[in-house]
């Protein structure tokens, strides 16, 4: 289990803060700003027409596609705390809003462990393509009447950004600490696999690195994506305090994941029947380190927006005082 704490701590510091912690300030931002409503009022009429949802709801789909779990689900809370959603959107939401960003399908999934980003790219588009179609889906459901809140411009103030920064710390905290106790358990539940394969399920399902990292050791390339898509239990645990802001019960949230995998696997396999790749399998969980900005494009960008709205808040700080 010590190795399994020691390749957790790798996992936190190299891989997981760096590449998520800067969209979790900024997704937080967004919402405490009200800079969220603006985008929203210009990209309402997508988000009406194909998601039946209010245009506030833009700035957390874009998120959650590319900032990786739980940028979505923190961001969607949020807009159920401050009105701008109803808590059956807010559903509706977390159901095809739990994603792995493009760092960790591309980068760590792809290049580290397939050798070969090409299969990574398929990866991240056959879960995007799903989120996408459960989202068009979900528009379909009961209709209802609701009338948002003007509560969202609450979080309207000069301490948007420290605030942000405050909170998205104490959501990293939680993270690395699931984080940690499921990487302490992967080397455990690898060896009971070893010695009989009806545990292989167990490493699957507990926790997404090394469920990637045995799935690709083990199955075909295609079983990825669902096993992607389920994301495992220490991502689900994370989610935990952001599912009861939304009012979902985490049986219901498990009912999504696996509909989410069912999808995900029928189009991965497509997609690589389509453009076939040759993975060359080398990592194992323990070898995976990623440089997450030489492999994430929007994560370098996240950081340059984090300084900008770091200049800001001095200036806005400084101009109060006087």
């Amino acid at each position: 289990m010590s190795s399994g704490v020691r390749n957790g701590l790798l996992l936190c510091g190299e891989t997981v803060v760096p590449s998520l912690f800067p969209f979790m300030i900024i997704s937080d931002f967004l919402v405490r700003s009200g800079a969220s409503d603006g985008i929203g009022r210009l990209l309402s009429p997508v988000t009406e027409k194909f998601f039946r949802l209010p245009g506030c709801s833009a700035c957390a789909i874009f998120m959650s596609l590319i900032g990786g779990f739980p940028v979505g689900a923190k961001m969607i809370s949020q807009l159920c705390e401050s009105g701008a959603l109803s808590q059956s959107q807010g559903k509706r939401m977390i159901r095809f809003c739990v994603n792995s960003g493009p760092a960790f399908v591309i980068g760590a999934v792809g290049a580290s462990m397939l050798s070969d980003k090409k299969c990574g790219i398929i990866l991240f588009v056959s879960q995007t393509v799903t989120a996408l179609i459960i989202g068009f889906l979900s528009r379909f459901g009961k209709k209802e009447s609701f009338q948002r809140t003007d509560n969202v411009h609450k979080y309207v103030t000069p301490s948007a950004f420290t605030e942000s920064v405050a909170s998205s710390t104490e959501a990293m905290l939680n993270i690395c600490a699931w984080i940690l106790l499921f990487s302490s358990l992967i080397p455990f539940l690898t060896k009971l696999a070893k010695l009989n394969s009806a545990f292989s399920i167990l490493v699957v399902l507990s926790e997404v690195t090394g469920g990637c990292s045995y799935a690709a050791n083990n199955l075909p390339l295609f079983f990825l994506a669902p096993v992607l898509c389920w994301s495992g239990f220490a991502v689900h645990m994370q989610l935990l305090p952001y599912l009861k802001k939304i009012g979902i019960s985490l049986p219901d949230f498990w009912l999504s994941r696996i509909a989410n995998c069912a999808l995900s696997l029928p189009i991965a396999f497509l997609l690589f029947r389509l453009f076939p790749c040759e993975a060359q399998v080398f990592s194992s969980f323990s070898e995976i380190t990623v440089k997450p900005y030489s492999v994430s494009v929007p994560a370098s960008v996240a950081m340059l927006l984090l300084g900008a709205f770091t200049i800001m808040d001095i200036n806005l700080a400084r101009d109060k005082k006087v």
